[in-house]
């Protein structure tokens, strides 16, 4: 029996991704069609013509399809944070961590058919519109704003279990998951890159570094400026 060449293994590996990407796309496909409950894995195998016991064997259960494989890792987070050179903000690791990675997945996504950013975008969209599995999205999301909170308490001086640290934390994280459905993202072109979509992290960026300042510095008159807080006088009472 011949060995297995190193050509053979790569074209095996490229095959077997093949596979699993297109199962994945039809999956977000029919979920976004006839929505997440009401589509099965005989739909989705039937999509990628394959047979359902393919598409198990690439994601034992249903809502891996969507949560599986996370290029967004805390680890790597958590990594980029604790390696910041003296004087670097948690949120500009946070920005350069972003833009790495978000460059990495659009190659690494795009080596196949070029749909990365378009199967994130439907991926958000589907999560967003299943209160299961928004609420799962959302769980695995705390340990991201915990690590966060405690970079920027450094920053500022203060436990991560301070509400300034939290609240900023919270602001970026939620930016971040949420920027997909918002109103720029929709306006790009189809499909985006990751250049585009990095502007939009610029924008969370900058608005939780302005939040996150001290209000007794002085400086929250910019966002005072966009929001203007009503006088006492006349505030609602109900």
């Amino acid at each position: 029996m011949a060995p297995v060449t190193t050509e053979q293994v790569d074209r095996q590996q490229r095959r077997k991704r093949r596979t699993r990407q297109a199962i994945q796309t039809a999956a977000l496909e029919l979920f976004a069609e006839r929505g997440y409950r009401e589509t099965t894995i005989s739909d989705i195998a039937e999509r990628a013509d394959v047979a359902p016991r393919t598409v198990t064997v690439h994601f034992p259960a249903k809502e891996e399809l969507l949560f599986d494989a996370e290029p967004f890792a805390l680890d790597s987070l958590s990594t980029r944070l604790a390696a910041r050179e003296s004087g670097e903000p948690a949120l500009q690791a946070l920005r350069d961590w972003m833009a790495t990675t978000m460059a990495q997945a659009e190659t690494s996504g795009s080596e196949l058919d070029g749909r990365f950013w378009e199967r994130r975008a439907l991926r958000a969209h589907i999560i967003n519109t299943e209160p299961e599995l928004r609420g799962r999205a959302r769980a695995s999301y705390y340990p991201f704003e915990r690590v966060l909170a405690e970079a920027i308490g450094e920053d500022l001086g203060q436990s991560a279990n301070s509400l300034i640290p939290r609240l900023a934390a919270l602001s970026a994280v939620a930016g971040l998951r949420e920027f997909y459905e918002s109103d720029e993202a929709q306006a790009l072109a189809a499909p985006p890159n990751a250049a585009e979509l990095l502007k939009l992290v610029d924008t969370v960026i900058r608005f939780t570094r302005l939040a996150q300042m001290e209000p007794s510095e002085g400086r929250w008159s910019a966002l005072e400026a966009a929001w203007p807080w009503p006088s006492p006088a006349k505030r609602s009472t109900c």
